[in-house]
């Protein structure tokens, strides 16, 4: 009863606080005929949200500069059909397309551009739409797990590092053990030895599933008022207390082994991640829309534009082929839309099915008819699923270069999640 009581509470708390929170900006939602979220405390649909991890950049004089880069990039999927969470991570020097500059790390589109151009190049670069982020500072995450009275951890090997200029010094032992937020942080920062970055993304991907496994405890529910209280004052997010809520209890009913973790496949070179197109497009389909590529390819769909915005059709059929979907023409539609439509005429009634849930839509029209198998009519309601709106200023590309003192050489150093 007292478990019952203290969900009640919190319940009433997330439904009389039901608007996206953040300690910073002002983060708004999607349209609401686009949200997977219903009542009462709901999945109705699979929902992306992309966890972005920023660090802080100082200079010589060890002052911290306007501006940071996304020092983790992790894409988590919450699938109440397959009953599923998929988290991929996105290694911070993946060379990407950032728009509208060239391409470089994509750890650099926050620094030009913050959460925006950071999720308008994760949906380029994986195909998949991203309607939701949380934004975590350089602090936040160690706070947040104090809030959760810290989570247990099988350290791998012992670990010792020390950076007097980053205030950064590791010391773990090996061994399974309950740490700390500040513990944490030192876990998932530590890249001193022959794995580089890689074995730091698998020990955020190992923490991610400790954090799962602590709120599963019945202990959580006692404490969700002080983890709702730390989310609220540490992290940036366009997710409200309830869509928050919905996902916490989606993760409570999941087993260890409906919760699947892995990163973008690529070779590290020298300055940049090179990420191994092929084996992406394969990882994507099947961790974020469920299929198989080769059946993805095996219908004919054609995009028609009958949204008025110019464009809006070939963006949707560029980020489909990302994902293995065969994209044989793309036109103007005969007329207008109101409302975004999928329409099914021969068979692979499947990969209809997927392309609805892709672009957010609950169903499919079946009309049996001549030309490409699936036909995909955009409408107006699409453009805001392409983009998150995040209001406040944005980060200008210029931020990139700071402007030391005359004579004196710039030395920038980046303290977050990293080292």
């Amino acid at each position: 009863m007292l478990l019952i009581g203290a969900a009640v509470g919190v319940a009433l708390y997330f439904t009389t606080h039901g608007k996206a929170f953040t300690s910073t900006t002002s983060a708004l939602t999607p349209p609401a005929a686009l949200r997977p979220f219903g009542w009462p405390l709901r999945l109705q649909r699979r929902v992306n949200v992309l966890l972005i991890g920023i660090d802080s950049t100082m200079d010589e004089r060890r002052r911290v500069l306007p501006y940071s880069r996304s020092d983790t990039l992790m894409l988590v999927s919450f699938d109440p059909r397959q009953r599923r969470i998929n988290a991929v991570s996105i290694p911070r020097d993946s060379y990407a397309q950032i728009p509208g500059v060239p391409a470089q790390k994509i750890n650099t589109a926050y620094a030009i551009g913050g959460p925006r151009l950071t999720i308008q190049t994760v949906e380029n670069l994986l195909g998949v739409p991203v309607p939701y982020y949380v934004k975590l500072g350089a602090a936040s995450f160690a706070r947040i797990v104090d809030a959760l009275g810290g989570i247990e951890i099988d350290v791998e090997k012992d670990m010792q590092y020390t950076d007097t200029w980053a205030d950064l010094h590791i010391n773990l032992k090996k061994g399974r053990q309950v740490f700390s937020g500040d513990q944490i942080g030192q876990y998932i920062r530590f890249r001193s030895d022959s794995e580089g970055d890689l074995g730091r993304v698998q020990r955020q991907q190992k923490v991610l599933r400790a954090i799962f496994h602590r709120l599963k405890s019945p202990a959580t529910v006692l404490s969700a008022p002080r983890l709702v209280q730390a989310f609220r004052k540490n992290t940036q997010t366009n997710l409200s207390a309830a869509n928050l809520l919905t996902l916490a209890l989606f993760v409570m009913r999941r087993s260890a082994d409906e919760v699947h973790t892995a990163t973008l496949p690529g070779e590290a070179g020298p300055v940049y991640v090179a990420l191994d197109e092929a084996q992406m497009q394969r990882m994507v389909a099947d961790l974020f829309v469920g299929m198989d590529v080769r059946t993805l390819s095996s219908a004919a769909v054609e995009v028609l534009n009958g949204s008025g915005v110019p464009g809006l059709a070939r963006l949707t059929a560029t980020r489909l082929e990302r994902l293995g979907f065969r994209i044989v023409r793309i036109d103007t539609a005969p007329q207008p839309a109101t409302a975004t439509t999928v329409i099914s005429r021969r068979g692979r009634p499947e990969v209809a099915r997927a392309l609805a849930d892709l672009l957010g839509q609950q169903r499919v029209t079946y009309a049996p008819g001549r030309g490409a198998d699936i036909t995909v009519v955009v409408a107006p309601d699409l453009k805001p699923f392409y983009s998150v709106r995040v209001s406040g200023p944005v980060p200008p590309t210029a931020a990139l270069v700071a402007s030391p003192p005359a004579g004196q050489p710039t030395v920038l150093r980046s303290r977050g999640l990293d080292h």
